[in-house]
């Protein structure tokens, strides 16, 4: 063996030999590349040539120009308003990070748009259009108030009923009784058209009162009870009317007194209608209240037609017209109950004889 060779085999065994590799660097860990050859790649141990090394620089470098001409012709692509490209390091950990935050939490991963975001939220219920900025603060100032709006006292009695708001008041009036004379000056004062309007609607509800039959209303004392409360608050609204109007005459100085007999007798003639107009019953005992509702109108007629003459013998003047109208519906309620309506019809012919009224097939009443 040359000495050349034996120097090389004792530096082989004194290496092996020893607890560290080349360089201190122990067995297997990272040790930096080491170059100790020559231009044609012998030297000691295993280090690279130096044609491998600058093959290797060429090819990373030949790598690096194709990845800046891809990078360049996107650009060119995009217009040139594509940003630098993220390094690779940093998009690796952007992904991990997403796919952590969807994994705890799927509406972090909605926001974040990762796939398992995507997997939660629109397989049940699709992601609609994100709200302007101006809306999400709006929504965060009204979430943040103390608390809920509530709904104006307006919209709380718009979908009542007139029953259920005539209950209300009724109610609110009952436990605060001083709140009686106040809403007594917030309402409109009654008048005769009000009152005889008021009048039909309680004759339709009396209607309704009465129970189906197919051979049409029926006269029982069934049905008669059936309908008696509706019948009871009719009669009472016509006592209830004819005394506010009719109570002072027609020259008091009340604010309800009536000005003019033209209104007297339109109440009258309205409420005496309504009265005809109640039903008749097999019992002659359920008869009661339409007799008695129907002589109260008959007593005011009579103090309609004092009230009137008296009127007139202090100088106003009644129209020919009106008292042959008058006469005319007074001769119609006395065909119906002559007994009851007898009084008012000789006063009215002692009165205004000229405009009695007459009953057709018969001879006015007093006539001999």
């Amino acid at each position: 063996m040359s000495q050349q060779g034996h120097w090389k085999a004792s530096a082989l065994a004194a290496t092996f030999s020893s607890n560290t590799g080349f360089n201190g660097t122990a067995w297997g860990a990272a040790r930096p590349p080491m170059h100790l050859g020559n231009e044609i790649g012998f030297g000691l141990g295993f280090g690279q040539s130096p044609m491998y090394t600058d093959t290797m620089l060429a090819t990373g470098e030949s790598g690096a120009r194709r990845q800046k001409r891809k990078a360049s012709s996107e650009d060119e692509s995009m217009g040139g308003s594509s940003p630098t490209p993220e390094p690779i390091g940093r998009k690796i950990r952007s992904i991990d990070s997403r796919r952590a935050v969807s994994d705890e939490d799927p509406v972090a991963a909605v926001i974040n748009g990762s796939p398992a975001g995507r997997r939660h939220g629109s397989a049940r219920t699709p992601l609609s259009t994100p709200a302007t900025p101006s809306d999400g603060r709006k929504r965060t100032r009204m979430m943040d108030s103390g608390a809920p709006n509530e709904v104006t006292l307006d919209k709380l009695l718009e979908p009542l009923e007139e029953k259920d708001l005539r209950q209300l008041l009724d109610a609110l009036i009952a436990q605060n009784p001083h709140l009686g004379a106040q809403v007594r000056q917030l309402l409109p004062k009654p008048t005769v058209n009000s009152a005889c309007s008021q009048l039909v609607r309680l004759e339709r509800r009396l209607e309704s009162a009465f129970p189906y039959n197919k051979a049409g209303p029926a006269a029982d004392d069934y049905t008669y009870h059936r309908v008696k409360p509706a019948l009871e608050e009719l009669r009472d609204t016509i006592v209830m009317y004819l005394d506010h109007f009719t109570h002072y005459g027609l020259h008091a100085a009340s604010a309800n007194a009536l000005s003019h007999p033209a209104e007297w007798f339109e109440l009258l003639t309205q409420a005496t209608d309504v009265a005809m107009r109640m039903p008749k019953w097999d019992r002659d005992q359920n008869n009661a209240i339409r007799r008695e509702t129907l002589q109260l109108l008959a007593d005011g007629w009579l103090r309609a037609i004092m009230a009137t003459v008296r009127w007139s013998e202090e100088g106003h003047i009644a129209g020919r017209d009106m008292l042959s109208r008058w006469a005319q519906q007074l001769d119609r309620f006395f065909a119906e109950e002559p007994a009851l309506f007898e009084p008012a019809v000789q006063v009215f012919q002692h009165s205004f004889s000229q405009y009695r009224p007459r009953v057709p097939g018969r001879a006015p009443v007093g006539s001999t």
